[in-house]
């Protein structure tokens, strides 16, 4: 038997079209791995962490503590400045009164950070004070949790000892579960310390290990792994030339299960080691022989493990569930008579368990099943970070304890049942499964209706359009828009000015601009009065104070009289911009990344359109006439140019919407011109109307693409080389534009739709 292993598992792994689909799962998996931990407003980026570790990494405990403090420190003291700010923008005495207790109850922090807030010197790891503030809140509760891990396991004992010192828990409710469980916790952590535990940022690790989409590639490489081992088989009727003798078929199976479980840990090191590597050069590399509980997320954990062992442990575990699974998959090729009915089953056990997963809460009386499931288990988070003991009939029993049996008999009940069912197995072929329906689905009444279910169903466009929809609208909802003091005033007083100018507004913006005029002229005279030595120093940086919280929001006003300007010159409304100013790319840099994720979409599910009729031989027929290839070709352009501006159009509307929950945009009547940044703009033509030239303009370029790579792929007649061809061509410049090049992008189609960020 173990002479046949190689040879089952080289069946399978030198098939191309196996080694094309896991290709491109882990290619899926390296890009998810970049696309979802891009830095977004209001979040951290990696090089954060990364640059935090590069500076406590060769510092003890003791240093790293004063570290934190102190960087803590400075950020609260910056925030102090900018909530005292922002009190002083209420245009009522409340909030000059409100900012005056402040004040008095934090004498001199104001004057400590002020200039620091100015010259924003405090954005040593970020690039906005709220994007600064949450990350070193994050580090500092990261690293108090830490630093009190002996505390955290002395608590755990006392609890112990109050239980046993307590009346209430005499005679019969010391037999409760609650008893019970602190007695059991107690036993459990018994064995810790915090003799190995150092702090360092989580976010390497739980980053590379807590990947959803990971362990969903890792299922869906294991079911085609299964389907060629046995499925595939079926369909080729080779199971009546190989089942010749007994001893044979017992060894064959066994070898395939065997070829199974080695497919199952090497993909599963492929994927998470890549995850670890990315996340590690990204986040910084942890230290893998620290105790595991130095990762402040994983602190319960009650396991005297490293980062490192935990690391492997729960590759083999997520490997061990990946086998079990795949070996009841395989049960299930050897009963099913119908080729595609053991991958519907696997699809649904996924989707049960992600449904019990996702939708029963944590605490409930169900929780057991939770956690107990396909999902669950390959939750290694959950599973060795975490501690978890269930209420079973009164005891408590350890989740990782019956995860591990459960585990365990996954493997049995698949492992045994296989063997058993192949040896007796008579279904050695595989048919296909036929839906009848009362309006049945006839795709063939006309040549468009012929060429759309070609490419869209049989050359599987429509789910690489699915999935790359899901992902576009992903990265939209996924960004984080926080307005900050400053643009909370801006929008404050915009919206009360939005539209044509009377006299009120006019009387509004005058009085603020006299408002600032007078801290301006105040600010003068004391500088004038400390250079000639009327007043000290520190006596004019007391007095300029009250001057500089007024002159703070300074800048936001000067965004409203530019607009003022413009209408006492030329006529025109006022608009709040912001929202426009961030769907049209102007404010944030998004296009470049949605173009390249769109680009890759519409190239993979075009790219078939044309080579599928040369893959069958079908051109020979399609070609007998001239008029019927050119009308065939045109519906499919017209096809794909469809899917296409659909796919462009979810980007649009899922950002459109995402920004206007945050920054409203209204006055669509209003001349474009009334747009600050759209001053110049050669046309007079209303924001409605300049939407629909933006939206016209990114549909256009859509298509475009969609008919290059068909025209490419009318040259290579090869769907592999029109991917390659249509990628170089499409692509490769976009990539090189976000390493930096910035000229490449002229070489691309990006020009024409990202125009509104560069003009």
């Amino acid at each position: 038997m173990i002479r046949i292993i190689p040879y089952e598992l080289g069946k399978i792994w030198r098939k191309r079209s196996f080694l094309l689909s896991v290709g491109v799962l882990f290619l899926f998996h390296l890009f998810f791995m970049w696309y979802t931990s891009r830095p977004k407003e209001g979040t951290p980026p990696l090089a954060a962490y990364r640059a935090v570790w590069s500076e406590i990494a060769k510092m003890d405990e003791a240093e790293k503590g004063k570290y934190m403090e102190e960087i803590k420190k400075t950020i609260d003291g910056v925030c102090f400045v900018q909530n005292i700010l922002s009190m002083q923008s209420f245009q009522n005495e409340f909030g000059g009164d409100l900012a005056k207790q402040e004040l008095q109850s934090n004498p001199g922090v104001f004057e400590q950070y002020y200039d620091m807030y100015q010259s924003g010197g405090y954005l040593k790891f970020t690039a906005s004070l709220y994007e600064e503030q949450a990350f070193i809140n994050e580090l500092y509760e990261e690293w108090q949790r830490v630093s009190g891990y002996g505390d955290y396991l002395r608590e755990i004992q006392e609890n112990k000892e109050l239980l046993s010192e307590i009346s209430i828990f005499g005679g019969q409710s010391s037999n409760s579960f609650s008893a019970r469980n602190l007695e059991k916790s107690a036993g459990d952590y018994a064995n810790l310390s915090d003799a190995n535990i150092r702090f360092m940022p989580s976010k390497c690790i739980t980053s590379a290990m807590e990947q959803i989409w990971a362990d969903l590639f890792l299922f869906l490489s294991v079911m085609l792994f299964v389907g060629g081992m046995i499925t595939e088989e079926k369909e080729k009727k080779l199971f009546f030339v190989t089942r010749s003798t007994k001893y044979g078929i017992l060894n064959s199976i066994a070898a395939k299960l065997a070829a199974l479980f080695i497919h199952c840990i090497f993909i599963t090191v492929l994927f998470y080691m890549a995850g670890l590597v990315f996340f590690a050069e990204s986040a910084g590399r942890p230290d893998m022989t620290a105790g595991i509980q130095s990762i402040a997320p994983y602190m319960e954990c009650n396991l005297p493990i490293s980062i490192g062992g935990y690391f492997i442990l729960s590759i083999l575990t997520k490997a061990l569930v990946l086998f079990g699974i795949g070996a009841l998959l395989t049960v299930f090729c050897i009963l099913s008579g119908i080729a595609v009915m053991p991958f519907l089953i696997g699809f649904g056990m996924i989707g049960v368990s992600a449904l019990l997963y996702y939708l029963i809460p944590y605490g409930s009386p169900f929780c057991v099943f939770k956690y107990i499931n396909p999902v669950g288990l390959m939750k290694t988070e959950n599973l060795y970070g975490g501690y978890l003991n269930f209420n079973i009939f009164g005891y408590p029993i350890s989740r990782l304890s019956l995860s591990a049996a459960l585990i365990l008999l996954f493997c049995v009940v698949g492992t045994g049942s296989s063997l058993l069912l192949f040896c007796k197995m008579k279904n050695m072929k595989a048919g296909k499964l036929r839906l009848t329906g009362f309006v049945p689905f006839k795709p063939h009444n006309n040549i468009l209706c012929h060429e759309g279910y070609k490419i869209l169903i049989m050359n599987r466009g429509l789910f690489i359009f699915l999935i790359f929809g899901v992902l576009l609208a992903y990265g939209s909802f996924d960004r984080t828009y926080t307005p900050s003091v400053m643009e909370q005033y801006y929008k404050d007083i915009m919206t009360e000015l939005e539209g044509p100018l009377t006299d009120e507004k006019e009387a509004i913006i005058l009085s603020e601009k006299k408002r600032y005029e007078e801290a301006l002229q105040k600010i003068e005279q004391i500088e004038e009065m400390v250079s000639s030595g009327e007043m000290s120093s520190s006596a004019g940086d007391a007095l300029k104070s009250q001057a500089n919280m007024t002159l703070a929001f300074y800048p936001s006003f000067l965004r409203v009289e530019k607009q003022y300007d413009y209408i006492k010159a030329g006529g025109g409304s006022f608009v709040y911009d912001t929202g426009y100013l961030y769907l049209f790319g102007i404010l944030e840099d998004t296009f470049s990344v949605d173009f390249l994720i769109l680009s890759i979409g519409i190239i993979l599910a075009v790219s078939g359109a044309v080579p599928m009729e040369y893959k069958t031989g079908a051109q020979l027929l399609l070609g007998a006439t001239k008029t019927g290839k050119q009308k065939i070709l045109l519906y499919k352009v017209v096809i794909c140019s469809i899917a296409a501006v659909v796919l462009s159009l979810i980007l649009i509307v899922c950002r459109a919407y995402h920004v206007a929950s945050v920054y409203p945009m209204h006055c669509f009547g209003a001349d474009i011109q009334s747009i600050f940044h759209f001053m110049e703009f050669p046309a007079h033509i209303p924001i409605g109307g300049f939407l629909l030239l933006f939206v016209f303009l990114q549909g256009l370029a859509a298509v475009l693409i969609a008919c290059l790579t068909i025209l490419i792929s009318l040259w290579r007649k090869n769907q592999v080389q029109t991917v390659f061809f249509a990628l170089l061509l499409l692509v490769v410049p976009m990539v090189l534009k976000q390493l930096g090049f910035e000229m490449a992008k002229w070489f691309s189609l990006y020009p024409l739709y990202g125009w509104t960020g560069i003009i």
